[in-house]
């Protein structure tokens, strides 16, 4: 009786036990499964990594025996270039050789033949050139007006650039002579002023001065900035001239037709130069003589 009422009396808890035995199994079973599956994986990974790993090492022993392949036939075959190189130069050189000696008779005759050309040619050049022995290129003296000529007449062909430029600066000094003659001759024109040249003072100015030497050295620099400006201008266009295509004939041209044209020009000067000095020096006298008159 007491077994019976031990068995009814706690029904449920019998229950609980068997339940949680079957989850103990259960969770025992589940476990055991994941650790088959991680170690299967974990033996799966070694395995590929193994196999990886010796296809890497296979892939780099290939890489290396194909490499040292590439450099022995590299080698070989620059021996084999640097070989038939050394063959060629070895036969140009003997060939250079052989030419050289056979050469030798054929060089003695130029040389000589040459010889006899260069003679020759000295000989017509100086039968044939007049004689100039002046040296344009020597800056330290200018050239009289018949140096010059014989200059120019003594050239055969057209001289270098800088040889050109020495030339035009004698040109320039040989257009400029007479130019002394021309100051002197207008001061002997007014001469008799001068005599009797007297002090005045200077417009806007304190400073006192002949009279008539002022005019007359006013005059004379008016003449320099004339012939200065002309020779300026032709020495622009004679430098473009030779800085451009010319001959000799476009030189000689230039240079005689500049130094007739500054003996027309120093002429024209002097006339126009004198008769306005003239004028000037008798108008300042005559207001000096009759100063008291208007003053």
């Amino acid at each position: 009786m007491k077994n019976k009422k031990n068995f009814i009396l706690f029904p449920f808890y019998h229950d609980n036990e068997n339940k949680k035995g079957k989850l103990h199994y259960i969770s025992f079973k589940f476990l055991c499964l994941s650790l088959y599956i991680i170690g299967f994986y974990y033996i799966f990974l070694n395995i590929s990594l193994e196999n990886k790993s010796l296809e890497i090492v296979k892939i780099s022993n290939l890489y290396e025996r194909n490499l040292g392949e590439a450099e022995k036939n590299n080698k070989s075959s620059k021996r084999k270039r640097n070989l038939k190189n050394k063959k060629e130069d070895v036969n140009k050189t003997k060939s250079k050789e052989n030419n050289t000696k056979s050469n030798e008779p054929k060089v003695e005759d130029k040389k000589y033949s040459t010889g006899n050309d260069h003679e020759n040619t000295k000989v017509e050049n100086k039968s044939n050139s007049p004689v100039c022995n002046i040296n344009y290129n020597d800056m330290s003296r200018k050239l009289t007006e018949k140096e010059l000529h014989d200059v120019l007449n003594s050239l055969e062909t057209c001289p270098p650039k800088e040889d050109l430029k020495n030339i035009w600066n004698h040109t320039i000094g040989v257009a400029k002579e007479g130019l002394d003659d021309i100051q002197k001759q207008l001061k002997a024109s007014i001469q008799k002023y001068l005599d009797n040249d007297f002090l005045t003072s200077i417009e806007y100015s304190s400073h006192r001065v002949f009279s008539y030497d002022y005019i007359l050295k006013g005059y004379i620099l008016k003449l320099h900035q004339a012939v200065t400006s002309e020779e300026l201008l032709h020495t622009k266009d004679f430098f473009s001239l030779i800085n451009g295509k010319h001959t000799l004939d476009d030189i000689l041209k230039f240079i005689y037709s500049f130094l007739e044209h500054f003996e027309t020009l120093k002429k024209e000067l002097y006339k126009k130069y004198q008769k306005e000095l003239l004028a000037d020096v008798e108008q300042e006298w005559f207001l000096w003589e009759h100063r008291n008159e208007y003053y």
